[in-house]
């Protein structure tokens, strides 16, 4: 099978989860002797940058490449096409480690395997949900929410959020939304509170880019009332384009994991327009040069460096605010 090929933007995406897990890791060293990961897509071990052709590591790679300390369990999915194959390599590289790989549908076998580790559960856990496009349900949200029920930290999720895949699936031009659509949007969100704002668009009550920031606040809004998160934060990941393609939201109720995913975050807006603008550059340069074009000025010439667009802002954290379509708040005995 040949590799995946990816933008710069999984390059950024990965390198979050590179920082971030090193730090989560070593923050429990000292109090605790298990450490959990969870990857719900986890992928195939050939990855690689599909401008540069240089491999990048995967999801699965970096987690077991983490050693100060390592985790203890890690647990990874993927579908059943490519689940032997990536278990097969981890298991050649990765030799003695505490690793399963399971083929199927995450949102059925992550609770069952949550249920075989209920009595690690006083282990700090995270868990890493990467999917193409809208396939990670509500349902293995909460799953992982509960795991640690009790406890006084529950599982921390960094999650894949898409909400411009939406336009994709929910028409604008009088055609009809597809149940099967609708459904997995449902199961998503875990509620039907989304088509409030798909009526809002269709009536021209809100603009495109503010569907967008509903549907994500409503996901963050979400995850903090229904699964007790105590904090959310989102950060833009765009195309080269500047367009935004989707969301990481990192959900925790650890202050330690609040405070270093700010410092992560704020770290990778800083590099996100640099990286976009060198993929930018490498894109034109080889386009030229296909066909037989050569650019007048060096790759280094910082007067072709566009500025970051009006409106971009990669992370910024607010707090998600109540959503509109749910009215305020009402005073305790009403």
């Amino acid at each position: 099978m040949t590799d995946r090929a990816w933008g710069y933007w999984t390059k950024g995406k990965l390198d979050i989860l590179r920082r971030y897990l090193a730090a989560f890791t070593t923050a429990t060293k000292l109090r605790t002797s298990e450490r959990i990961y969870i990857d719900a897509f986890a992928g195939t071990p050939e990855n690689r940058d599909r401008l540069t052709n240089e491999p990048l590591e995967g999801s699965a790679a970096i987690a077991l490449s983490v050693d100060d300390p390592p985790f203890t369990k890690l647990r990874f999915f993927e579908i059943r096409a490519n689940a032997p194959r990536l278990e097969a390599y981890l298991r050649q590289n990765y030799p003695g480690r505490d690793l399963q790989v399971f083929g199927g549908d995450c949102n059925e076998l992550i609770p069952m395997e949550l249920h075989r580790l209920r009595n690690l559960n006083w282990a700090p856990t995270f868990a890493f949900i990467d999917p193409n496009g809208m396939e990670a349900k509500w349902n293995t949200l909460r799953a992982l929410a509960r795991f640690k029920s009790g406890r006084k930290y529950k599982a921390e999720l960094f999650l894949l959020f898409a909400p411009p895949m939406f336009s994709r699936v929910l028409p604008v031009d009088g055609r009809e939304v597809r149940p099967i659509d609708a459904d997995m949007i449902d199961q998503m969100y875990g509620t039907t509170e989304w088509r409030r704002i798909y009526v809002a668009r269709l009536r021209n009550k809100i603009e495109p880019f503010q569907a967008r920031e509903d549907y994500l606040n409503l996901m963050r809004w979400r995850l903090e009332t229904d699964l007790n998160y105590r904090w959310t934060h989102p950060i833009e990941v765009r195309n080269e384009r500047g367009h935004i393609i989707y969301y990481m939201i990192f959900a925790t109720d650890n202050e330690a994991g609040d405070r270093i995913m700010r410092s992560v975050y704020a770290q990778a807006a800083e590099e996100f327009p640099k990286m976009r603008e060198e993929a930018r550059r490498l894109r034109a340069r080889l386009d030229n040069e296909s066909m037989g074009m050569t650019s007048l000025f060096g790759d280094d010439d910082e007067s072709l460096w566009a500025p970051v667009q009006q409106g971009e802002r990669f992370y910024d954290h607010s707090p998600p605010s109540r959503p509109w379509f749910l009215g305020p708040d009402l005073p305790q005995g009403h």
